[in-house]
């Protein structure tokens, strides 16, 4: 819980999420497509630094999922840091676009 609740203070802390405001649309809608060359090529034109954010976070959740003691599942752990990592769709979401978009961030964690 610790580690999980520092990783969401830091994310929550950056200027933008680690998919940047400016790309959010190209890469969710590529995520919720489930075309994987789509959201792939997005994904690519990430800012260097947050790609490479990006792949250590997901790096670390799989490693995450693969610890016995481990209890939320891969689509918990989507649904709890999705919107710390991929953020909503505009800067000051409302609680129904909140709640609309909880499944297309899961889909791209």
């Amino acid at each position: 819980n610790v580690v999980c609740g520092t990783l969401k203070d830091f994310l929550r802390s950056l200027k933008d999420p680690l998919i940047p405001n400016a790309m959010w649309k190209a890469v969710t809608e590529a995520a919720v497509k489930s075309v994987s060359d789509e959201f792939h090529a997005a994904v690519f034109f990430l800012p260097e630094k947050n790609l490479h954010s990006l792949k250590f976070v997901i790096t670390h959740l799989q490693k995450v999922m693969n610890i016995p003691e481990n209890k939320m599942s891969k689509d918990n752990l989507a649904k709890i840091l999705g919107p710390t990592v991929v953020g909503y769709s505009s800067g000051d979401p409302s609680p129904l676009e909140m709640i609309g978009e909880t499944v297309v961030l899961a889909k791209c964690m």
